[in-house]
């Protein structure tokens, strides 16, 4: 009788560098408590701030300038198991993408999406090189396309 025992693959290795580079970025942000690796490990690491408790994922990829959209397809499986943390305004789901160059990007998972955020947590306002607040160069009405986003809401 032959008797067959199904293995949980991942793809790829477990990016400790990759690790040792984001604990020294989380340091900068708060207390960080490290998960022991294993099967149905959700996140990799928590940050914990009087304010804010983050859950935080890394993923490796290929390449990490690309599109919001592509990236939810990339990281779904991570995105989902970040999802079983409750969302809220004092519990942070992160994933933080690095290249294999170790540049890194921060995304905040929401109920919707996903939103990019700066090395200290903080959200990103969507920059482009003619806007500044939120104002065309050379005019001064708002761009309406274009919306500021601000540190207290929770969806994109």
């Amino acid at each position: 009788m032959v008797v067959i025992r199904w293995i949980a693959m991942t793809r790829g290795r477990h990016p400790v560098r990759a690790l040792e580079k984001a604990g020294t970025i989380a340091q900068k942000r708060g207390f960080v408590h490290y998960y022991e690796r294993g099967p149905g490990m959700l996140a990799d690491f928590s940050i914990t701030t009087p304010e804010i408790l983050a859950q935080v994922r890394i993923k490796r990829l290929r390449y990490i300038r690309c599109t919001m959209n592509w990236m939810e397809r990339e990281a779904a499986e991570e995105i989902a198991g970040l999802k079983m943390f409750p969302s809220s305004r004092e519990i942070s789901r992160e994933i933080w993408i690095c290249s294999p160059e170790y540049a890194w990007r921060f995304f905040k998972v929401c109920d919707t999406g996903l939103c990019e955020l700066g090395r200290d947590g903080m959200l990103l306002e969507q920059k482009s090189p003619d806007l500044k607040a939120g104002t065309a160069t050379g005019t001064k009405t708002p761009i309406a396309a274009f919306p500021i986003l601000t540190g207290d809401t929770t969806t994109p």
